[in-house]
């Protein structure tokens, strides 16, 4: 077992660290523990490598990159398709037996370009939490044959059952969202860029939002309930899903919540007490409640939220039982990142009692602020597309924010100097936005806004009045 975190700092020397362990430990630099123990879906029933690989293909404009490829080059896909089967088939072979010989898997990139920031990737924050829990690796290992396949003992699902949801947020499309089919046909029609219009393409008569319906599915998944030991969902909105809850109670019927942990992303406005009575059965629950804003802000960029709605659930969320854990899940792109400041005084301000309050060994999550995360997709709104003078104006603001923090919320070591999600997190979003110029992408960001607040009837101007310049 290795004693210390796989990560301190921001510093790409302490995330050196991180890599270097992993390799005493497995034998590789570039080992990830998913592949091993992990099926992922996207919302139209895809298997998927994780989340993050599938957003590596943001740069190539290829939006299969991380799919698990069956041997006719089609996506497995679990409504037709054997998760068992589709678990060991030759594409997951291979990313593992790529892993184990030091390579870097196409798919994987994000991860390792991230580290290479000083960002705790994905990679290195799942082999953290699964190291702390205490999976032996090596026995991972010992049981991979070498043709890459290994045994059907599958510890973690990440589920995206259908895309039905209450919002159609800016960032999104039909495929994650129900809702931005009212738009989406109108928006298209407008929008002339052909960068755009592929990424906000969608093939309706290609996804089946009811894949999860199928009773071999669940059939396999419930067969795997005894070795699950964590569950994320996400979504669509996965409070809104019924199969999400009857899986939940058909677990606790099974008297093996107590073994299980889960994680939410989620808008957060069904979050009640009916959930909350749930959730008090499992190990423990983490909830990332996905807002990336204050007030009128939010309620442009996850829209239609009504602000009202988000406070009255974080209210519920910081009285809920001791084994519920909720996070701010801020989403960092062009139209916030001047605004996550002022977002974490008001957190802040607010003095909430459970909020970004748990602790990952011994960091606070978030730093105790709020989480911050990277937009990648769509990548005309990444914040890599700010023109220099942008990118300056936000290192003012931060460091601004920095002597502000000081002086009104910790002067611990913790927070600037160790824990990844504290001070170095917020270092680590700067050095993210100036490595690369994106600011091609400005006329695709412009069409984009200026075409949508068209078709719903707002106006990002009024709405982002620091934005004027590049809207």
């Amino acid at each position: 077992m290795i004693k210390d975190p796989f990560f301190y700092n921001n510093e790409t020397t302490r995330i050196g660290k991180g890599q270097r362990q992993i390799k005493e430990i497995t034998g590789s630099c570039t080992f990830c523990v998913l592949p091993w123990i992990h099926v992922a879906t996207r919302p139209n029933g895809d298997m998927r490598l994780c989340c993050v690989t599938n957003a590596s293909g943001a740069k190539i404009n290829d939006h299969e990159v991380g799919l698990v490829k069956k041997e006719d080059g089609s996506p497995a896909n679990l409504y037709k398709d054997s998760l068992v089967d589709a678990f060991n088939n030759d594409y997951m072979k291979s990313v593992r037996k790529a892993m184990l010989d030091n390579k870097i898997p196409a798919s994987c990139t994000k991860c390792f370009e991230e580290e290479t920031q000083g960002i705790v990737s994905k990679r290195l924050w799942e082999m953290y939490e699964w190291n702390n829990d205490g999976l032996d690796f090596k026995k991972l290992i010992a049981e991979t044959s070498e043709i890459g396949e290994v045994p059907h003992n599958i510890k973690y699902f990440d589920l995206r059952l259908g895309h039905t949801c209450n919002l159609k947020c800016v960032m999104c499309s039909p495929h994650d969202s129900s809702r931005w089919l009212e738009d989406h046909e109108e928006l298209t029609d407008k929008i002339k860029s052909k960068n755009v219009s592929y990424q906000l393409s969608w093939n309706k008569d290609n996804f089946n939002n009811k894949w999860f319906e199928n009773s071999k599915f669940w059939k396999e998944v419930y067969s795997q309930i005894p070795n699950i030991t964590k569950l994320y969902f996400a979504g669509g909105e996965p409070l809104m899903i019924k199969e999400h809850t009857r899986f939940l109670k058909k677990i606790i019927s099974e008297g093996l919540a107590s073994n299980i942990s889960l994680r939410y992303n989620s808008n957060g406005i069904f979050v009640d007490n009916k959930i909350i009575d749930i959730w008090k059965n499992f190990k423990e629950v983490r909830f990332a409640f996905s807002i990336d804003a204050t007030f009128e802000k939010n309620n442009y960029i996850r829209y239609p939220t009504d602000w009202q709605d988000i406070e009255h659930a974080l209210n519920i969320l910081d009285n809920s039982p001791d084994n519920i854990h909720c996070s701010i899940a801020c989403a960092v792109q062009v139209l916030n990142i001047k605004h996550i400041v002022d977002f974490a005084k008001w957190k802040i301000q607010k003095k909430y009692k459970k909020i970004n309050k748990y602790k990952v060994d011994i960091y606070e999550a978030g730093g105790g602020i709020i989480n911050l995360h990277l937009l990648y997709i769509p990548t005309f709104l990444s914040a890599r597309i700010l023109p220099v003078k942008e990118k300056n104006e936000i290192k003012k603001i931060f460091n601004d924010f920095k002597e502000w923090l000081w002086n009104n919320y910790r002067q611990d070591d913790n927070f600037w100097k160790e824990n990844p999600y504290g001070w170095k997190r917020w270092e680590g979003i700067l050095k993210f936005i100036e490595t690369e110029d994106h600011s091609h992408l400005l006329p695709d960001f412009q069409e984009y806004i200026s075409k949508l607040d068209e078709v719903r009837k707002v106006d990002a101007q009024k709405v982002f009045p620091e934005l004027r310049s590049i809207l």
